[in-house]
């Protein structure tokens, strides 16, 4: 069985995505945002070639965008360790 895990780079990013769709969108909304990243991150542990390759961020560096972010990871035994989620904005400031 395929599975992720997660740096504490990408569980930062997870608090801060979360505490901001707090106070922008409202509780029940931020969490449902939570929820539905960490199912396309078991869908990326599951296929890890999904996203496309981000060599230009670092080598063996992977990409899948959901909704305002981008989630980085690379691929890790039978599964994704997933490095950064990083708003579309951000992307180009990106440092691993």
């Amino acid at each position: 069985m395929s599975s992720f895990s997660t740096t504490a780079r990408a569980d930062d990013d997870l608090l801060d995505i979360y505490l901001f769709g707090i106070e922008r969108f409202g509780r029940l909304q931020a969490a449902r945002y939570l929820a539905d990243m960490h199912h396309v991150f078991t869908l990326l542990g599951e296929n890890p070639r999904m996203g496309r390759e981000a060599d230009r961020i670092a080598p063996g560096v992977r990409r899948h965008e959901h909704g305002a972010h981008v989630i980085f990871y690379e691929e890790a035994g039978s599964g994704a360790l997933i490095l950064a989620i990083v708003h579309k904005a951000g992307v180009e400031r990106l440092e691993l």
